[in-house]
């Protein structure tokens, strides 16, 4: 059994396939469409700016909930994640197949299904079976 950490990092690795960063041009900024940016300024930091707004040369916006400005010659890059569906489908898929393998496989072992056992009579007494015909005493 896998520890919670593993299964911690399972999960995040299958939740950040399903998105995508794409690049954002500061003119699709000026019709507030996008709800949120990743900002990569020219320090090589990174933030994620909410409401995000270009008006002139200022790009304008939330960060963890203060208003900022900053011009747009101090950013590098502007994204936004979206939806990445071909990766989502692959991800589905590729757990499906597991899923399936893994309950053949488990459902095909040659060394389970054959062991003897046991049951106790009407008295109490133990009956023996022989291996392999559970239900038919020795």
């Amino acid at each position: 059994m896998l520890p919670v950490g593993a299964w911690v990092a399972v999960a995040a690795v299958l939740l950040a396939a399903c998105h995508t960063m794409q690049p954002v041009q500061p003119s699709a900024l000026t019709a507030g469409a996008v709800g949120s940016v990743w900002v990569t300024k020219t320090d090589h930091s990174t933030v994620v700016l909410q409401a995000p707004r270009v008006t002139g040369d200022t790009l304008t916006g939330f960060v963890d909930g203060a208003f900022r400005e900053m011009p747009l010659s101090e950013t590098t890059r502007l994204a936004m994640r979206i939806p990445a569906r071909g990766r989502t489908v692959a991800v589905g898929v590729t757990a499906g197949v597991t899923a399936l393998a893994t309950f053949v496989y488990l459902a095909n072992r040659s060394y389970v299904g054959d062991g003897q056992t046991c049951y106790a009579g009407r008295d109490g007494t133990v009956v023996p079976c022989c291996a392999g015909k559970s239900t038919v005493s020795c």
